[in-house]
C-alpha cells in the first residue's frame, strides 16, 4: 500500500513535468513534433508504471526525478527502452521469487503470506488462552515491512524470514497448547482427589493441589507453563499413585478421631487395603476382590482364623463357571463366616492388582487377593480380633 501511495505521489508530478518539458509557450511549437515528444513521454510513463509494478519497493524519486529532466522525445525514449528492460529482469526475478515461495498470493509470495495469516491466527490463540503473545509483534512488523519491498530485496530476505516465521507460529501455537495441556492436568485434579479421597489423601497432597491448580491458572509465560505443569502432572501423580496404591504413594492420613487397635480397611473402589495401628497408617497395598458376579461382602467384621497355608476347595461342582481346582493359599487370614478369606494368590501376577481388578481374570470367588510380599508383613502385623471393614 505504501509503495502505491508513494508512485500516486510521483505521478501528480507528472503533468508538472510535461508542461515543464514543453518550454516557454511564447515560443513556436511544431505541432508534428509535440505529438511525438508527448508520445514518447507517455512511453516512457507507461514503462515505469509497469516497472513499478514488476519490481515493487517505494523508493521512486531517482526515476521520477529523471523522467522530469528529459528533454526531449528521444530521451523519454531511452528511459522506456531502459525501464522496459528493468521491468523485463524484475518479472523473471519475481517469477523465481514466487518459485521459491511455492506460488503468489495476492501479489507476494505464497509462503510468506500463508505464513503471516497462520501467525495472526497463532497470536490470537495465544490471547485467548491467555499466555503471552511474543514474539508476534515483532513478526507481524518485520513482514510488514517485507511486503513493501523491491523484489530483489525480498528474494534476499525471504528464506530468513519464512523460516523465522514458521518458528514463530510453532512456538506460539506450542505454547496455546501448552496452556490446554496444562489446563485439562489441573482440571482433572479434582476428580482424582474424589477417587483418592475414598482412601485419604494427605493434607501434603491437598496442599500440592491446590499450588498445582493456582500456578495452571497464573501462568503465561512459557517458563510458568513448564513449572506450572510439572506441579501438576507431580500432583496428578501423586493421587494417582494413591489410588492405585503405588511403592512411592503417601500413606493414607489418620483416622479422625484416632482410635485404638488393629484396623484393616478394604477399598473396593479402589482395590486397596489399608492397616491402621491405633488410627493411624501402616501399611497400604493393592489387592483383588471378589468378581460381580460373587462380589466379597461389604460390612465389618473381625479376623477370626489365621494360617500360613490353607487347601481351597470348590464348592462349585465341575461344569459350573465357579468351579476352580483345589488350591493350597498361604497366609489365609478368615473375616468371615462363609469361609472369605485374606490370602495369597501366586497365581496372579503382581500388575493385575489395583483399580478395576475385580472386573479382570484374577477375580476371587468372595476372598481378598494379596501380592506375596506385602502380604508377609500384614499376615506378621494382623493379630486374631483385628477389625476388617469392606466398603467403597
Amino acid at each position: 500500500m505504501r509503495r502505491r501511495q508513494a508512485f500516486a505521489a510521483a505521478l501528480a508530478l507528472v503533468p508538472l513535468a510535461l508542461a515543464l518539458a514543453c518550454g516557454p509557450v511564447t515560443q513556436p511549437v511544431d505541432p508534428q513534433a509535440q505529438q511525438a515528444r508527448d508520445a514518447s513521454s507517455r512511453r516512457a510513463w507507461d514503462a515505469l508504471t509497469r516497472l513499478e509494478g514488476a519490481r515493487g519497493g517505494d523508493d521512486w524519486n531517482a526515476y521520477v526525478s529523471a523522467f522530469s529532466a528529459a528533454p526531449d522525445g528521444p530521451a523519454f525514449d531511452r528511459l522506456a527502452n531502459q525501464w522496459t528492460l528493468e521491468a523485463q529482469a524484475a518479472d523473471l526475478a519475481r517469477a523465481h521469487l514466487y518459485q521459491q515461495a511455492g506460488g503468489e498470493q495476492g501479489g507476494q509470495p505464497k509462503d510468506v503470506s500463508g505464513l503471516g495469516a497462520a501467525l495472526d491466527q497463532a497470536a490470537a490463540r495465544d490471547d485467548a488462552a491467555g499466555v503471552v503473545r511474543d514474539p508476534a509483534g515483532d513478526l507481524q512488523a518485520r513482514l510488514g515491512g517485507y511486503l513493501q519491498l523491491d523484489v530483489d530485496a525480498q528474494i534476499e530476505q525471504h528464506d530468513a524470514l519464512r523460516d523465522d516465521l514458521q518458528a514463530g507460529v510453532d512456538l506460539l501455537n506450542g505454547r496455546a497448547d501448552a496452556k490446554a495441556h496444562l489446563v485439562g492436568v489441573a482440571g482433572g485434579l479434582d476428580a482424582l482427589v474424589a477417587a483418592a479421597q475414598t482412601v485419604g489423601v494427605p493434607d501434603t497432597v491437598n496442599q500440592e493441589v491446590a499450588d498445582a491448580k493456582a500456578a495452571a491458572t497464573a501462568a503465561r509465560t512459557d517458563d510458568e507453563l513448564r513449572n506450572a505443569t510439572a506441579k501438576a502432572q507431580a500432583a496428578a501423580d501423586a493421587l494417582s499413585g494413591i489410588i492405585n496404591r503405588t511403592d512411592a504413594a503417601p500413606l493414607p492420613p489418620c483416622l479422625p478421631g484416632g482410635g485404638g487397635g488393629q484396623y484393616i480397611w478394604i477399598h473396593l473402589v479402589t482395590q486397596q487395603l489399608v492397616a491402621y495401628q491405633d488410627g493411624c497408617p501402616v501399611m497400604a497395598l493393592p489387592v483383588t476382590t471378589g468378581r460381580p458376579a460373587l462380589p466379597t461382602d461389604r460390612g465389618t467384621f473381625r479376623i477370626f482364623y489365621k494360617t500360613p497355608w490353607y487347601k481351597m476347595v470348590s464348592p462349585w461342582p465341575p461344569g459350573s463357571p465357579f468351579w476352580y481346582p483345589t488350591t493350597w493359599v498361604e497366609y489365609a487370614m478368615e473375616f468371615v463366616g462363609d469361609g472369605t478369606f485374606i490370602h495369597g494368590a501366586d497365581w496372579q501376577p503382581d500388575d493385575t492388582y489395583g483399580p478395576g481388578s475385580e472386573y479382570g481374570p484374577y477375580a476371587s470367588h468372595g476372598c481378598v487377593h494379596v501380592q506375596s510380599g506385602p502380604l508377609v508383613k500384614l499376615y506378621a502385623w494382623a493379630q486374631l480380633g483385628a477389625v476388617v471393614h469392606v466398603g467403597d
